[in-house]
C-alpha cells in the first residue's frame, strides 16, 4: 500500500502532464508570461514566439478558457491593444507542471547555490 504522506499519494505515476499547457505553443507562452508579472501585449508575444494572429489566438483562447491567462483589450492613448497575463491560478498551475518535469526527468533537480 502507497504511503499516504508520499507527496504523489493518490496520484497515478503515469498520469500525463496538463495537456493544457504541454502543448508546444501553449508551453511557450506560459514561458514567456511567467517572468513577467505585469503580462505581455498580444504583439510582444506574437513577434516573440514569431506566432500569426490566427495561431497565437487560438492557444490564448484555450489557456483563457481554462483559467491559465486572462485577457484583458485595453488602450494605450488612442491605440487599442490586448494585455495577457497569468492568473493565480495559471501561476500555481505552471509551477506544478515545471515540479512535475522536474521529477519525471532525471537532472532537472533546481542546481544547488
Amino acid at each position: 500500500m502507497a504511503d499516504p504522506s508520499a507527496p504523489d499519494s493518490g496520484r497515478d505515476a503515469r498520469a500525463p502532464l496538463s495537456p493544457l499547457i504541454h502543448g508546444r505553443v501553449r508551453l511557450l507562452i506560459l514561458c514567456r508570461l511567467a517572468p513577467r508579472p505585469g503580462g505581455q501585449t498580444f504583439t510582444e508575444l506574437k513577434q516573440a514566439l514569431e506566432l500569426t494572429d490566427g495561431t497565437l489566438s487560438v492557444h490564448l483562447g484555450k489557456l483563457a478558457a481554462g483559467g491559465v491567462v486572462e485577457i484583458r483589450k485595453e488602450f494605450a492613448g488612442k491605440k487599442p491593444q490586448t494585455l495577457v497575463q497569468l492568473t493565480a491560478q495559471g501561476r500555481r498551475q505552471f509551477q506544478a507542471y515545471v515540479e512535475e518535469l522536474r521529477r519525471l526527468v532525471p537532472g532537472l533537480e533546481t542546481p544547488a547555490t
